[in-house]
């Protein structure tokens, strides 16, 4: 056959490759580009060669090279649509077998042609089997179909894990930047073991290397000791946890928000009869779950800033009323019998005068740990300004009264924080804006109080 000719004849950057076969425990060896039309060699640039080794033109990439094998030595049509990261593109590949007939002993061709894009395109993602498509349906119906966002991560997982046949199936979370990471669902075979049966092999040094692993492909597959020996290389510590826990096969896949890394979806021991179908429908399962979980953290995000006052990292004014009108309605009632503290600072306004913003801000922030270290079980406020409210749910008024005396002893005149209180108790849960009322009347009072013994430290 005059490989040249059909290249030539592709409308698209088109290559006639070949793939070494093998007799020893791998399934492949050297993988050359026989031969290329002028879009390919343009394209690929002036290091190109008819008959070269591809690595030596590209980066190395495992699940490239199990396609070229499955195409020309098992001849397979196949097709990928996957982010090329080597290159900064998304790359739409198809893979054609040519006949046995022109096949050696030692060589097998395929004839490869493909696309590049920019970004991810719909039309081309969608390209997909008839078997896997009814499987990536259900699983965006399951993910748009509730509200419930854990109980439906839930449900994918442990769809992902039947149909993969997988020993299990599970999404790990992460943030590099705060160095935290945990798992978001997990489905196992074996009803009875949990990711915490696991969670001793995800060791941060485990899971923070997955980032660079993946910085140049668009997945890791490993599906026998060849390809796992081939992990190994460039991730040792990652592959010894494997061993240690008994992996054999292996799909982990990037969830991404644009480059930000949110963190993978990986199943193991899994069939790998199915690993071309099961590739496909990991990749297009984790794009939207990518999407979900992005969306998920958004608005994670816009709830705790709308609820949390930055700078002392206590809930914030809007929380508090929210959480009284959740009470009154009988929504989210807080238990009875409650508490309530008003505390308001002492001699903040000389402090900003005589040390600046920098200086007040700073006993704001020293006021809302000196409340946590007496209430951090419990709900606190900064209602605004210079003041905090604190609610106590399910307490003894004795409790609630020592707890308050505490506070007082040891926010008086002369100590770092210097507060003024007003507190109310009740054990009838319609009390609590008369409790809030008399707390905050309380509160003032202690104020001008204390201003009165102070006058040093009397305000204009």
């Amino acid at each position: 056959m005059d490989f040249q000719a059909l290249v030539n004849a592709s409308g698209m950057a088109a290559a006639v490759l070949s793939v070494e076969k093998t007799n020893d425990f791998r399934d492949y060896g050297d993988i050359r580009i026989v031969c290329a039309n002028e879009s390919y060699k343009k394209i690929m640039g002036p290091a190109y060669r008819d008959n070269m080794i591809y690595s030596e033109l590209l980066p190395k990439e495992p699940n490239f090279e199990d396609f070229c094998y499955r195409c020309a030595v098992k001849k397979l049509h196949l097709h990928a649509y996957v982010d090329t990261k080597s290159m900064g593109l998304w790359t739409d590949g198809t893979y054609i077998p040519l006949s046995a007939d022109v096949d050696t002993e030692n060589l097998s061709y395929f004839l490869f042609f493909f696309e590049f894009t920019h970004a991810p395109e719909s039309e081309r993602m969608a390209d997909v089997s008839m078997e896997i498509a009814p499987l990536v349906i259900q699983t965006c119906i399951n993910l748009r179909g509730s509200e419930d966002f854990a109980n439906t991560m839930s449900t994918v997982i442990s769809d992902i894990q039947k149909y993969t046949d997988s020993f299990c199936s599970c999404i790990i979370l992460m943030d590099k930047q705060k160095q935290k990471y945990s798992p978001l669902c997990a489905s196992f075979k074996d009803p009875k073991i949990t990711i915490d049966d696991f969670m001793p092999y995800l060791t941060p040094d485990v899971v923070f290397s997955w980032e660079d692993t993946l910085s140049k492909r668009d997945d890791v597959i490993v599906k026998n000791e060849h390809d796992m020996a081939e992990l190994e290389k460039v991730n040792p510590v990652w592959v010894k946890s494997l061993r240690a826990a008994g992996v054999k096969s292996l799909v982990l896949v990037p969830l991404s928000q644009g480059k930000k890394l949110l963190g993978v979806l990986f199943i193991t021991n899994f069939d790998i009869d199915k690993i071309v179908e099961l590739k496909q429908y990991i990749e297009l399962t984790a794009f939207f779950l990518s999407s979900e979980i992005a969306n998920n953290d958004l608005m994670e995000k816009l709830e705790f800033m709308s609820n949390v006052d930055f700078l002392t990292d206590v809930k914030n004014r809007n929380s508090m009323n929210a959480r009284v009108d959740l009470h009154v309605s009988g929504e989210n009632e807080i238990k009875t019998p409650y508490g309530v503290v008003f505390a308001d600072l002492n001699g903040l306004k000389q402090c900003n005068d005589s040390g600046g913003h920098e200086a007040g801000d700073k006993l704001l922030k020293s006021a809302a740990d000196f409340l946590k270290k007496h209430f951090g079980d419990d709900e606190i406020y900064r209602s605004g300004g210079d003041e905090f409210v604190v609610i106590v749910p399910g307490c003894k008024k004795d409790d609630f009264e020592k707890k308050v005396a505490l506070l007082r002893t040891q926010s008086g005149y002369g100590e770092p924080v210097c507060l003024a209180i007003g507190s109310d108790w009740s054990n009838k849960k319609e009390d609590l804006r008369r409790c809030m009322h008399n707390a905050d009347e309380a509160m003032y009072a202690d104020k001008n109080e204390f201003y009165k013994q102070h006058l040093d430290l009397a305000r204009k």
